[in-house]
């Protein structure tokens, strides 16, 4: 097991003093060499001790630990890995933001498995020009927190995380605790993480929709849904089946939102949705 220096960015003592006590318990393989109250204190200790880890608890009195991260990204890259900490249901904009980096964050008070997860995922960073795309790709969003992610990161098998554009999405495949994810290229990706992950994200920003608890499915790229069969046909011309619940849930959405597809009333709306439908 290798040994990773770690620093702590938290402007509370006893949080400080409780994520103190969690490493020592649960992550024999940290050894904490400095901890910070301010940005200015641990950007000074960054420069001088080089850590390998750095936890960063993302609300500080003096704004946020982005405005540390962004200052360091823009001197020449992070070197370090990041596990962000933040208090349950706060700043909603930027966990979505680390979540479509393919980043990790946990939530206080801190649960032991979480923070040891965390730990491990953090050894297995492989790819340092891959890490810092991910930053990149964190601030990018951070910087237009009221505008959609066009890019999202998947972790593959043996750390390599790919980056993908949203809109090239044709579909996603649950697969146990992994997902299959469909690209317009054709390509297949396999991403170490399970639907649910991703579903949360896609579904707030983008018109997906679960038609099973298997298939998360891009509506840009439905031609068509025939009810009684309860078979959806996509661009590429493949053929997906929805449960009786999401079936029944598709074609309630499709007649609830028909407003929404302007662009494809060829011989008017409801002939389009009639001809969606297989009616």
């Amino acid at each position: 097991m290798a040994n990773i220096n770690a620093i702590i960015l938290e402007d509370t003592t006893a949080n400080r003093d409780a994520l103190k006590k969690l490493l020592l318990q649960e992550c024999p393989q940290v050894t904490l060499i400095g901890e910070a109250a301010t940005q200015e204190e641990a950007y000074q200790l960054i420069q001088t001790l080089s850590p390998s880890l750095v936890f960063m608890d993302i609300q500080m009195k003096e704004g946020t630990s982005f405005d540390l991260l962004e200052k360091l990204h823009n001197e020449g890259g992070v070197h370090f890995e990041i596990i962000f900490v933040t208090a349950y249901g706060k700043y909603e904009y930027a966990t979505k933001a680390i979540e479509y980096s393919a980043l990790d964050f946990i939530t206080k008070p801190i649960e032991p498995d979480k923070l040891k997860t965390a730990v491990e995922k953090a050894e297995k960073v492989l790819d340092k020009n891959q890490y810092a795309a991910q930053i990149a790709l964190l601030l990018e969003n951070l910087a237009r927190p009221n505008t959609k992610s066009k890019r999202i990161a998947f972790h593959l098998a043996k750390g390599i995380v790919e980056f993908v554009e949203v809109e090239n999405i044709i579909y996603l495949e649950a697969d146990t605790q992994v997902t299959y994810i469909f690209l317009k290229n054709g390509e297949k990706l396999t991403a170490m993480r399970n639907l649910g992950h991703y579903s949360k994200l896609l579904l707030t920003d983008y018109d997906f929709f679960p038609i099973s608890n298997k298939h998360l499915v891009h509506l840009a790229y439905v031609t068509r849904y025939n009810h009684s069969e309860l078979t959806v046909r996509l661009t590429n011309g493949e053929h997906l089946f929805a449960s009786r619940r999401g079936g029944k849930d598709f074609r309630q959405y499709l007649n609830n939102n028909k407003q929404d597809y302007p662009d494809l009333q060829n011989g008017g709306l409801g002939g389009f949705l009639k001809r969606l439908l297989g009616g």
